[in-house]
């Protein structure tokens, strides 16, 4: 997991005690998303560096790839659950 945020476990309760819940259709989505390119990226560095083999250029391209479905994922739900910031 990326660095935690400094308040994360006070989050993580807070989201405890209100009971928020997430949509079942949206965590389709998340899980479904997310996970293939996460499936993607570990595919990816486990037939490669975790082989002993140096990360070629097209697998980091494919990686970085990835990762831009992500967050263009999450851009695209953001805008269609309408979440404050």
């Amino acid at each position: 997991m990326a660095n935690p945020l400094p308040n994360e476990d006070k989050i993580y309760e807070k989201i405890k005690q209100e009971n928020v819940k997430v949509h079942p259709l949206v965590w389709e989505l998340i899980k479904h998303h997310i996970g293939n390119d996460v499936f993607a990226i570990n595919a990816i560095v486990g037939s490669t560096v975790l082989d002993g083999d140096v990360l070629k250029p097209e697998d980091a391209k494919r990686l970085l790839n990835h990762t831009h479905n992500i967050q263009d994922f999450l851009d695209k739900l953001k805008k269609a659950i309408k979440i404050e910031t």
